[in-house]
């Protein structure tokens, strides 16, 4: 982390008995999944935060102390996603500091990150039903490819899957719980598999068909990628996040799908929608909707229901004014 920080930390006496274990932690945390880039960008945000501290008057790191470095980044113009990524790394570091014992307590730990502006729509646009079909249909399954790409789409329309979540599926996270097809997720921002998704009964068969192609074409270990590439230059190697956007584009194209709101994320926004719709009508509580969308915060979902009612029950349509004719 530069051979400066511990001179800096020490002046300060902030964090110097455990400065020295920043390798240990990014060590453990690329051993447990994380890759490379994140391991990095943590380094770099620690790396911040030291040096932040170092010129402070704070002899002890303290929530307090989070709370002024979170103004701080706030104050110098950071993004809400980037200083949220910096309190990310420093609570993860305290985290593992007295999981191993060396602190008593996190003082991050209770520190809420930044809040995005409220925002009353969606960036990106839900396809309509006709759309969301015509690009399902669009893929010929007479092919290995096009049994592919209905998988993929399938599991993104009708589950919900971000397009990371379907980069970092493996063969092994397909399997049966009782008697359904789940999948294991890696949530987003997450290397582990900590979430569990639901394939509808309907759909099961177009993963059970890539899945029986899949098995042809590259191995099959546990350990493998689900979704691998079938040109010719990274033939059997993992999808990447850029190549699951132009297939989507590709299949949006074809469909007649247009507009610069109606992107990859559209197909997870389409699904959550569809989801609201259908528990609205059976009564179905929505923290059912929570768990399909594997929101962290219910507001979150919370703001796809205003979206949907907002539309479909508008209160506009409330209007009228005594003596008016109908027209």
């Amino acid at each position: 982390m530069g051979d400066d920080l511990p001179a800096k930390t020490e002046k300060a006496g902030l964090i110097k008995s455990s400065l020295g274990l920043v390798e240990e932690w990014l060590a453990y945390k690329a051993m447990d999944g994380a890759s490379a880039a994140t391991v990095q960008t943590y380094r770099i945000s620690l790396k911040k935060f030291v040096s932040w501290a170092a010129a402070s008057d704070a002899r002890e790191v303290t929530p307090a102390t989070i709370v002024e470095y979170k103004g701080h980044l706030l104050a110098r113009g950071y993004a809400v996603q980037t200083v949220n990524l910096r309190l990310t790394a420093v609570r993860g570091f305290f985290r593992y500091l007295v999981v191993t014992e060396r602190r008593n307590t996190n003082p991050a730990a209770e520190v809420a990150g930044a809040r995005r502006p409220k925002s009353k729509t969606h960036k990106r646009d839900a396809l309509t039903d006709d759309e969301v079909l015509a690009v399902l249909d669009g893929c010929d399954a007479s092919e290995p490819i096009g049994v592919r790409d209905r998988a993929m789409l399938t599991l993104m329309a009708y589950c919900g899957l971000r397009e990371v979540e379907v980069h970092r599926l493996n063969v092994a996270s397909v399997r049966t719980a009782g008697d359904r097809m789940v999948l294991d997720v890696h949530g987003k921002g997450r290397m582990e598999a900590d979430e569990t998704v639901v394939v509808p009964r309907a759909q099961e068969r177009h993963v059970r068909m890539w899945m029986s192609e899949r098995r042809e074409i590259a191995p099959f270990g546990p350990s493998e990628p689900l979704f691998v590439s079938l040109s010719r230059r990274s033939f059997g190697g993992r999808l990447a996040t850029r190549s699951i956007r132009q297939i989507v584009r590709g299949h949006f194209g074809a469909a007649g799908v247009v507009g610069a709101r109606k992107t990859t994320h559209s197909l997870r926004h389409s699904a959550i929608t569809r989801a609201i719709k259908g528990a609205v009508a059976q009564g179905r509580s929505p923290l059912a909707v929570q768990a399909m969308a594997r929101h962290g915060s219910f507001d979150t979902t919370l703001g796809y229901y205003h979206e949907v009612d907002r539309l479909e029950a508008p209160a506009e349509d409330l209007i009228s004014y005594e003596g008016e004719l109908e027209t």
